[in-house]
């Protein structure tokens, strides 16, 4: 894994984050409608309920609907982000906004980066919620894995260098996919978004046991 980063270089891996983030958060503020991004994610967070049942989506909500008031808005951030794009004073801005006709795309902007919050939290909490259902599972592909190195490094076959550089490659795509998993819209419909983030984690899981399995080879 390290020699991955330093051969793609973690300031090449921030900026390709960034990149994704801007473009996002672009089409977040600039296109999409409050309203219309409001339904999405309100859709997403009951798209849940197809995969689990109602007490667990109750502690899933609750906790996205604690952690989004106690981290954005308690926090000072809500406001910060409202006085800031819609100053209520006579500032510059103020007057440039009146002379363009711009108080509706303010509006909208600041609309949606409350609802992008929510959004980034309920995607947050609901990663750590399968990761902890998903523990027995990483425990046991890692355990796999670590039994396949252990086997192949008894077995005559060559090393297969690009074959361990992919598996250890795609860590760094998995980085890349949570990142954009946690910012872009959602754009797949309410079952995709909700078989989303499991699938997901059982793919990094997947990989995590090849890297593993594979890792020797190179050595």
């Amino acid at each position: 894994m390290s020699e991955l980063l330093h051969e793609h270089g973690l300031s090449k891996l921030f900026s390709l984050l960034l990149l994704i983030f801007s473009m996002s958060l672009a089409v977040i503020l600039i296109i999409v409608p409050s309203a219309s991004f409001q339904r999405e994610v309100e859709s997403e967070v009951k798209s849940l309920a197809l995969l689990v049942d109602l007490p667990q989506w109750m502690e899933v909500t609750n906790k996205v609907t604690m952690r989004y008031s106690e981290h954005y808005i308690q926090s000072g951030i809500q406001d910060g982000v409202s006085d800031a794009l819609l100053p209520k004073s006579s500032y510059k801005i103020k007057e440039i906004v009146a002379k363009y006709k711009g108080d509706f795309i303010l509006s909208r902007v600041v609309n949606n980066l409350h609802i992008l919050a929510y959004q980034m939290t309920y995607r947050i909490t609901i990663l750590g919620f399968w990761v902890f259902l998903l523990l027995p599972y990483f425990i046991a592909v890692i355990h796999d894995g670590y039994i396949e190195r252990r086997i192949k490094m008894y077995e005559p076959k060559q090393i297969s260098i690009k074959g361990s550089r992919i598996w250890t490659r795609s860590i760094v795509y998995i980085i890349i996919l949570v990142f954009s998993y946690l910012v872009i819209p959602n754009f797949m419909g309410v079952t995709v978004a909700a078989w989303f983030p499991l699938i997901m984690l059982m793919a990094t899981g997947y990989a995590i046991k090849k890297t593993i399995s594979n890792y020797m080879k190179v050595a």
